[in-house]
């Protein structure tokens, strides 16, 4: 709680107590002029939030879904070995793991 919640909060009992001076029940008000106009900032801004995590959610869904399509070709690719000489064989196999990494962001030597 900050200090001039602390603050309000004296004020505010104070007041309710009926021993608040005229300049306190002013700050009271001012305080709570204040606090109304920040909550009012914070709903206009989680308010954005929400967009924008609307907005971008789709999109990332779709981005998931691309990634498990690739990664299931790439396993389809990397099982497939019929009629494929050991050099083609090991070339494949070499890409694979070189696009596996990328997905994972993980260098390759």
């Amino acid at each position: 709680m900050s200090d001039r919640e602390q603050q309000l909060l004296h004020l505010g009992d104070r007041a309710r107590r009926g021993v608040a001076l005229p300049a306190e029940l002013d700050q009271l008000a001012a305080g709570i002029t204040e606090q109304a106009a920040r909550i009012t900032t914070l709903e206009h801004v989680a308010a954005g939030n929400r967009q924008h995590v609307a907005a971008v959610v789709p999109e990332l869904e779709k981005a998931e879904a691309a990634l498990a399509r690739v990664r299931a070709e790439l396993h389809a690719l990397a099982s497939e070995v019929r009629g494929i000489g050991p050099i083609a064989l090991a070339g494949r196999r070499d890409a694979v793991a070189r696009i596996r990494a990328a997905l994972d962001e993980q260098p390759t030597t």
